[in-house]
């Protein structure tokens, strides 16, 4: 029983540098694969180029949205402008017709 344990445990080690020192490793590893992606080794450049190029387009077409929405809110702002001063209009002219009640407490006159 022991030996399969033991057998099974020659067979998990890792080979070469791993076993000897696995942290190291690691850490060498991870700079290897930042220095690959830096220098284009891993994803090439005309991959890279053409996915910021679309994403340049669409960050485009955004703005040109967000410059297109501009417009209707100040279109809507104008419009509730007017229906405002329309209302204080209407709002004047019904209380300035109409008679006082008993008891009543008016408010802006």
């Amino acid at each position: 029983m022991i030996g399969i344990i033991r057998a099974a445990a020659d067979e998990l080690m890792l080979p070469g540098i791993w076993s000897l020192a696995p942290l190291p490793a690691l850490i060498g590893l991870l700079v290897f694969l930042f220095i690959a992606l830096a220098r284009g080794w891993i994803i090439p450049r005309s991959s890279h180029e053409r996915e910021m190029g679309q994403a340049n387009k669409r960050g485009d077409e955004w703005r040109d949205t967000a410059i297109g929405e501009r417009a209707v809110n100040q279109e809507i702002r104008a419009q509730n402008t007017m229906l405002l001063e329309a209302q204080r209009i209407s709002d004047k002219f019904y209380t300035a017709m109409t008679p006082p009640k008993a008891g009543d407490q008016r408010v802006g006159t």
